[in-house]
Formats: structure tokens, sequence, C-alpha cells
């Protein structure tokens, strides 16, 4: 990287890590680097930005981080070690405005996200790149504000693309230079996002959007997302000294901030075993459907999601939650018609709903309503639609531990599809190509429930048996209500079930099922 001063200055630099070396090289798609502390992640976004910056004469872009004052103390502190004074020596630095010209006419916005009037600066901005720094906080927030900045790359046309990389472009592919600017018909720097955060989560929407695992990211992938792992220990610039005191942390910390490894353990109230997600597949799905007591249960919401649940359970004992509907922002008549559809055939031992919905809220029909009682009206709705919830129980933490129950490994239980010892009695058919309604949310959101962190005692968090409320449920209040039901086994085989027992049957159909996928 060459950066012209009063004299040229040449900085030669070696990356920690290889998977360092391919962020820095990817792009121009979103792309995140994700991992532990001291891995190098602001390191090579701001070697990026920087090189951006060096490359394209006159270009723009802006580095941004929530906290004023880490901003300044962290993020800018980084940037500043890679950029010499002699970069800036015929253009001008004001940290105070949070603004650098670097000699070539390039510009960097230094923005902090904890002021009010930034959200309206973004909105006016004209960039061809950004960074935000340690972007797994204040998800809501951050998350409009990284969709915000998408919006305003590729608009600052007063940068100039050297006829010289246009021309090997063209000489080494034989294409035409990729990016323009419509207005001025001019060549165009490519477009960068760049994050760079912790591990938070599976429902926070970086993971959501970028990370491999995500039943979200194929989408995303699709318009270039990449997410890169960097583990602090992949860092081979970092001490000895340092590593060892970030070794000496609990597992949880280790996992989170050394390995760098999404879904946090600490304080997470539920375990969620492999053994408990069956793949999800039709010919399975109809034959609990014939074998097994049905249940229903709903959480539902007016502009949040509503989520509707369906379980089966067999003469073992086991449960499996065979179905999940989840849409947001749709009205009552909505989720009756689709909720019927979906339950069609289909006889039900019980059907069980948040408590709040019963609540008389509302004038209707000449008096009191409730949103329970919208979903059984037949004045206004079609009567093939009614659906007939009852009260839940909404004992937090009684349900709490007996999911847990459910959940946990009994070793001298068998596995009612392998057959082998040591399984849960709760099972999750998960969503697939050909079983579009299994369960994905309730997952997620299963995984993602933990308790308030309180403080910290010798270097472990400490947490309180609250429930953290930022922290979607709409998925997970179905599960706490069909655990707290206690819900019945059948007591002979339904009509149309296959004669034998449930497991002898399981075996069969694994075969089967084993023999298609061959």
């Amino acid at each position: 990287m060459a950066l012209t001063g009063d004299t040229p200055t040449t900085r030669v630099i070696e990356f920690g890590s290889d998977v360092q070396a391919a962020a820095y090289a990817y792009g121009p798609g979103p792309q995140c680097a994700s991992g532990g502390w001291g891995a190098g992640k602001t390191f090579v976004y701001c070697l990026k930005a920087l090189a951006l910056s060096d490359l394209y004469p006159r270009n723009r872009g802006v580095i941004a981080r929530r906290i004023a004052k880490e901003l300044r103390a962290t993020t800018m502190a980084t940037f500043f070690k890679l950029c010499p004074p002699s970069a800036y020596s015929h253009g001008s630095r004001n940290d105070q405005e949070g603004k650098l010209v670097l000699n070539n006419g390039s510009e960097i916005l230094f923005l902090h996200l904890d002021d009010p009037d930034t959200e309206g600066v973004i909105k006016g901005l004209e960039i061809n790149w950004f960074f935000v720094d340690q972007a797994e906080e204040n998800p809501e927030q951050m998350e409009e504000i990284f969709d915000l900045l998408l919006g305003r790359l590729m608009r600052w046309d007063l940068c100039q693309v050297p006829d010289a990389l246009v021309k090997a472009h063209e000489d080494a592919t034989g294409t035409r230079w990729p990016f323009w600017f419509r207005e001025t018909n001019k060549p165009a720097p490519p477009p960068y996002a760049m994050l760079a955060c912790n591990p938070d989560i599976e429902l926070h929407w970086i993971y959501r959007r970028f990370h491999p695992e995500s039943a979200d990211h194929p989408k995303y992938a699709a318009l270039g997302y990449k997410m890169f792992d960097m583990p602090s220990t992949a860092n081979r610039f970092l001490s000895e000294t340092n590593l060892s005191y970030l070794l000496a942390h609990d597992e949880a910390f280790v996992r989170r901030n050394v390995r760098g490894i999404w879904g946090m353990p600490e304080g997470a109230i539920h375990s969620l075993d492999a053994r408990s997600l069956i793949d999800g597949d039709p010919q399975l799905v109809d034959y609990l459907r014939s074998t097994c007591t049905l249940h229903r249960t709903l959480d539902h919401g007016d502009t949040a999601p509503t989520c509707c649940l369906w379980f089966a359970v067999d003469r073992a004992g086991n449960a499996f939650c065979v179905r999940e509907y989840y849409l947001p922002n749709a009205l009552v008549s909505t989720h009756r018609a689709n909720i019927t559809a979906l339950s069609e055939g289909e006889r039900y031992s019980s059907n069980y709903a948040d408590p709040s919905i019963f609540a008389k809220l509302h004038q209707k029909h000449g008096g009191r309503w409730s949103t329970a009682d919208e979903y059984r009206d037949v004045l206004e709705h079609p009567a093939s639609t009614v659906l007939h919830w009852n009260p839940a129980d909404n004992n937090e933490l009684g349900t709490r531990n007996r999911i847990n129950e459910y959940l946990r490994i009994d070793p001298e239980r068998l596995h009612p599809l392998t057959r082998q010892r040591g399984a849960p009695r709760l099972y999750f058919v998960q969503e697939s190509p050909t079983h579009p309604q299994g369960c994905r949310h309730v997952l997620r959101e299963l995984r993602s429930q933990r308790r308030v962190k309180i403080g910290m005692e010798l270097g472990r968090p400490i947490f309180s048996d609250e429930r953290d409320e930022t922290i979607p449920d709409h998925a997970y209040d179905p599960v706490r209500y069909f655990i707290a039901s206690r819900p019945a086994l059948p007591s002979k085989l339904s009509p149309g079930a296959v004669p034998g027992t449930f497991e002898g049957e399981a075996r069969r159909m694994e075969q089967a099922l084993r023999k298609r996928r061959a």
C-alpha cells in the first residue's frame, strides 16, 4: 500500500491469519468478520478502508461505532496506527468533527451512533464504502443503520477510478469495468459494506443474514453476504500473555470471546441436544398424525408474529413438534384461515393459547369482546375456520423446568427412530423442502432464551431467575404452553394407523427413508 505525503510512503502489511487475508481480499458483497477478542477484525477492515481510500482518489466512506468514546479509543486508534500523518499532510484531520481528508482528496467520516442526529445524517450521506465496528450491539438500531448505509453506497460520484485500473480489468477479463455512476456515466469504485462483531444469540440479525448455518442465509448468500470466522487463537500476532488471560475465563466466555462461536451459552435457560432434531419428512409427519394424540398451542400477536405449533405425543410419552406457523402483521381472520388449512383432517386432544387473549378489552356485538372471541366468532367470519382455544398455564418458572426435563438426555431412554439408548422426550421435526411447515423459528428461539445478567463475581457472570424480555419468544411461548398442559398419551391407535408398535413402525420408516435418500 502506497500513501503519498511529502515523500512517498510504502507500508508492507503482514496478515495475522489466512482468514484475515481472505476478508481483506473479499468483495464487494456485504461481509462480516465475526470472532473473538484480539482476532484482528477491526484491524483488517480499517486496513481495507484505508486501501479503498488510497486506491481510488476522492473516494468517500464511513467508519462507525455505536458509542462515541469507544469509537475514538479503539476503532480510530487502530485506524491511525495504520494511517501515517504523511498520508494527510496536505489534507486535514479533525477528530472533533470526525472527518479525515487524505492527500489524494479521499474523505473518511467517523460516526458514533449514540447521537440522535446520526440517523438523519446517514439518510443524506453519499458514500462508496462503510465499516461498522462492534455491529452486534443494540441489534434493532444497528440493523436499521446497516440497511440505511447500504442504500447510500455508490452515491459519491466525485470519486476517480484510475484509467490504469479500468484498462487492466478489461485486458484481464475482456469485459467492461463492472461499476458505473449512472448519472455521470463514469466508472465507479466497487461498493463495500463491512461489519465486525463478537458472536451473539442465533436470533441476531447478523447471524440470520451472514452465518452459513442460518435458515435465512441462502437468500442473503445470493446477494454476496459472507461471514469470516476469526477465533482469537488464529491471530499469530496476539501475544501469549493476552491469549492466556482470555483462556483463563470460564468456558462460556472462551466459547464466545475466544473461539468466536455463535449461540451464547452463558445464562442459557435451555440446552437443545442434536438428538432432539428430526429431519422433516411428510411420511414421518403423516405417521405421527395417525398414531399419536395431537395438540395445538398459540401465541397471538397483533403486529408481532403470531405463532401456532402442532404437537404429537406417542404411547411412550415422546412429544414431537411437527409443524410451525409463524406470521407477523396479519388479521385474526388470516390466522384462522391459515391454521385451519394446515389442520385439515386432524382431531386435537387439546388447544391452548396465551391467557392474555381471553381478556375482554374490546367492544363488539353489543358487549365485551376478547381476541379469543374473535377466533371463534361465526357472525363475521366463516364457521369453517372457527378455532376454540383454552387458557394456557403461564407459570414461567415451573414450565421452564419441565421443558428442561423433556429435553434432558435420559441414558436409559430409547430414541423413537434410531433405537439407540440415551434420548430426550421432546423432539422437533425440522423445516425441509418437502416439509416447509417444519420447525425453524421455535428452534432458534428455544436456544436463545437466557436469564438476565445482574453482575460479575471473580470474572464470572451472575444471572437472576428472570428471563431476558428483549429476546423474542413468539415461538417459545407455545412450547411452554404445551409442556405445561401435561399432554395425554394415546390410549389406542387412531383410525387409519398401521398396526404394530410405534417402535417397530419407526424402524421400518427409518429404513425406507434411508433407501429413498440413497
